[in-house]
């Protein structure tokens, strides 16, 4: 069981406002993981048969729902803020609860931020990121140490509802988002209650094998393709900082037509070469570069991350920054210590 618990006051709060709303929107974050999937719907699903008819529930992913997790129950109903932008902010203008799943600041939510800030709903936050931004929401359950926001959804729909509206399809869900978010209970999984909620979930019959394979064993050509020209051509290794770097241009992605969501999970590579103890993938967008970050041992890319003007957890963190490709490799490895270093030939 969750040790830390929840605070009798906030769960009488938050069973107030959902019992009291007509219109409750559900919000995570941009380009999002199986974290923010697996809990937007794992909620959302319980949501739907706690409340009546009447209230309208709307789940909401600021540039939609990945590709590799459209297989999830619901994901249909999730609008996408890039292609029904109008729509995603009259809801949020409409709600009277608005409920964020798995970031800590309105700018993880991008440009739909604006809405959620002027909005006069009740603001509730569920997440598990470092320095939640306490005036930007009306209550915060949020444990940093704990696996996942999919892990806290669990303990807090079981605290509040005493497992009465958990099922089949929203245990798939959060279990989806418990196991991504540890890359397969590799990392991020210190506490027992990780194992314990994956054990609770398990036992609504989810098949947690098949729920592995939509998750793995997904990859198409160009991807497979693309992870070959990676390890081969990209991939610059530093010993003795102990540091390992992808990074790729626009022209890299666009010579295999891939996108970030085919590159999810590749920096974990860095971290299977022995004696690195940082990994780090830097991705041009148009207009923004993407960075990654993660760690083994005692290294803390948090605070590397929020250097750069982004966060995340102690081994697992990130940060979009709105300068050039160069500019951010340039800082990047400024951070690593590696700018001036020469990396093992390819």
């Amino acid at each position: 069981m969750y040790a830390k618990g929840f605070d009798t006051q906030t769960l009488e709060t938050i069973r107030k406002w959902v019992s009291d709303a007509h219109r409750i929107v559900l919000l995570s974050h941009m380009n999002a993981d199986g974290d923010a999937c697996g809990s937007l719907l794992g909620l959302l699903l319980q949501l739907d048969r706690c409340a009546t008819e009447a209230v309208s529930i709307i789940p909401v992913l600021p540039n939609g729902c990945p590709r590799n997790f459209t297989w999830l129950p619901a994901s249909d109903r999730i609008l996408n803020g890039d292609t029904q932008r109008t729509l995603c902010e009259q809801a949020i203008d409409e709600a009277d609860l608005l409920i964020c799943l798995d970031f800590s600041q309105a700018n993880r939510i991008d440009f739909l931020q604006e809405a959620l800030l002027r909005s006069k709903a009740h603001k509730l936050l569920i997440d598990h990121h470092h320095s939640p931004a306490t005036e930007q929401f009306d209550v915060i359950v949020s444990d940093p140490d704990i696996s996942s926001t999919c892990e806290l959804v669990a303990w807090l729909s079981q605290a509040l509802w005493n497992c009465r509206y958990m099922h089949r399809e929203a245990a798939q869900c959060l279990y989806a988002g418990l196991n991504t978010d540890t890359g397969g209970f590799a990392f991020s999984c210190d506490q027992p209650s990780c194992f314990e909620a994956a054990a609770y979930l398990v036992g609504y019959d989810i098949y947690p094998a098949e729920i592995h394979n939509q998750i793995i064993n997904t990859f198409s050509v160009n991807r497979m393709r693309f992870y070959g020209f990676a390890l081969s051509e990209r991939l610059y290794i530093y010993p003795e900082q102990r540091t390992a770097l992808f990074h790729f241009s626009l022209a890299d992605q666009q010579r295999f037509g891939v996108s970030g969501e085919d590159m999810e999970g590749l920096i974990n590579y860095t971290l299977m070469i022995h004696d690195i103890e940082v990994g780090a993938l830097v991705r041009e967008e148009v207009g923004r570069t993407k960075v990654s970050l993660r760690a083994k041992y005692d290294v803390d890319v948090n605070l590397l991350a929020r250097q750069l003007g982004g966060g995340g957890h102690t081994k697992a963190a990130g940060a979009t920054c709105y300068m050039t490709y160069a500019e951010t490799l340039d800082a990047v490895g400024k951070l690593l210590g590696i700018n001036d270093k020469t990396p093992l030939p390819q």
